[in-house]
């Protein structure tokens, strides 16, 4: 019997990587290809281990602030045309 606290063994898809990382199958290629994620070949599968997915989202870059998320309203006209 397992626990849910415990990290899980072993791989998954590139597809269930991406829904896992919460990005597109085409950015996960990417990534792939760029060399930034880590996947093996088994047989006609690509997969991707646990342990590379993980190392992928720690050196991913952070934020530098929250303010950077908040959207610019520079340059915003709020005139109302009479």
């Amino acid at each position: 019997m397992s626990q849910h606290n415990e990290k899980p063994r072993g791989a998954m898809s590139v597809n269930d990587f991406a829904i896992w990382a919460g990005i597109g199958r085409t950015t996960a290629w990417k990534e792939i290809r760029d060399g930034h994620l880590r996947a093996v070949k088994v047989s006609a599968r690509t997969i991707i281990r646990f342990i590379d997915a993980e190392n992928w989202l720690a050196t991913r870059p952070q934020l530098q602030s929250a303010t950077t998320l908040a959207p610019s309203s520079e340059g915003v006209s709020h005139e109302h045309a009479a």
